[in-house]
């Protein structure tokens, strides 16, 4: 776990979509909980929604947070989409070619 001396309490109800992966639950010394690390994949595109605290507390220069977003970038940077790329057909000269060229 990354404990975090001091940090403003967020709460459910959280109104995001249903994540594809919890990757933290963050709690609260009053017993609330709060989804503060999650992962979505959209098309080819991969997010990561963190919420460590907020800018009133100094949480991200906290070592385990920076080291979180350190992860996080490189899992969303990682396996570029996979897709067949597009034929190319070339075509035989004829006219074309010729016109360019200024000879028929």
């Amino acid at each position: 776990p990354i404990d975090i001396p001091a940090q403003e309490m967020y709460g459910e109800q959280f109104d995001i979509p249903a994540p594809d992966e919890l990757i933290f639950i963050s709690s609260f010394t009053g017993g609330e909980v709060f989804r503060s690390g999650c992962t979505f994949r959209r098309g080819n595109g991969k997010i990561f929604y963190f919420s460590p605290g907020d800018q009133d507390y100094p949480v991200y220069h906290h070592p385990d947070v920076l080291h979180v977003i350190a992860n996080a970038t490189e899992w969303a940077a990682a396996d570029p989409p996979r897709r067949d790329l597009p034929a190319l057909h070339r075509s035989e000269e004829g006219a074309f070619g010729a016109a360019h060229r200024g000879t028929e």
